[in-house]
């Protein structure tokens, strides 16, 4: 599948996500997270019987990441429902965390993965950072 249709996917999803965050009416997440990992369950079920991927048990790297995956996606689901519902405007929460987790990632790329920083990436970290504070302040 192209770069560009997959970039779109994660994209679109992100929006429908914020949206469906900010907009659920529930007074706790948790009924609304599990209705969103059975829905990805079956999706993924399904593509796995596609892929041919059903007829083999994970690997032990497999799991691991899954756990990991399904431990981190609680958490920024959970995260987010309450930021917003503490009242966290829509364009804030989700530019603060992707800024922030944008620079903590660009470090562990350098020093855990032997990464380049490079000075158009620090430029840019540097403007995603200045972008986020003032969509922040309004």
């Amino acid at each position: 599948m192209p770069s560009a249709v997959l970039l779109v996917t994660v994209i679109a999803s992100g929006i429908i996500y914020h949206l469906a965050q900010k907009l659920a009416v529930a007074p706790t997440p948790w009924l609304m997270l599990a209705i969103a990992y059975t829905t990805a369950l079956a999706l993924t079920i399904g593509l796995a019987i596609a892929n041919g991927d059903a007829t083999r048990l994970p690997s032990r790297a497999e799991w691991l990441g899954g756990l990991l995956i399904g431990l981190a996606a609680f958490g920024i689901e959970a995260g987010f429902f309450y930021l917003y519902r503490s009242g966290w405007p829509l364009a804030s929460a989700s530019v603060i965390a992707s800024v922030s987790v944008t620079a903590i990632l660009a470090i562990v790329g350098i020093v855990v993965f032997g990464e380049q920083m490079t000075a158009s990436r620090a430029v840019g970290l540097a403007l995603a950072a200045s972008g986020a504070t003032l969509i922040v302040r309004g």
